[in-house]
């Protein structure tokens, strides 16, 4: 018997839910010090958003 078997692995969407959580977290946090950063955060976390839906809809077909 496996010793890592209680160890689950991650999926690809579950990371990308991870980091589009996290981007959009941050992107929140630094809005009224940072604009710019923020900025970016969220373009960022976009872009995986748009990864996650692609892969949402493979998953239907």
């Amino acid at each position: 018997m496996r010793i890592l078997n209680w160890i689950k692995q991650k999926t690809k969407k579950e990371r990308l839910k991870e980091k589009y959580c996290e981007l959009m977290q941050r992107a929140y946090k630094v809005a009224p010090k940072n604009k710019p950063k923020s900025d970016e955060l969220n373009k960022r976390a976009q872009k995986i958003l748009i990864e996650l839906r692609k892969l949402e809809l493979n998953h239907l077909h």
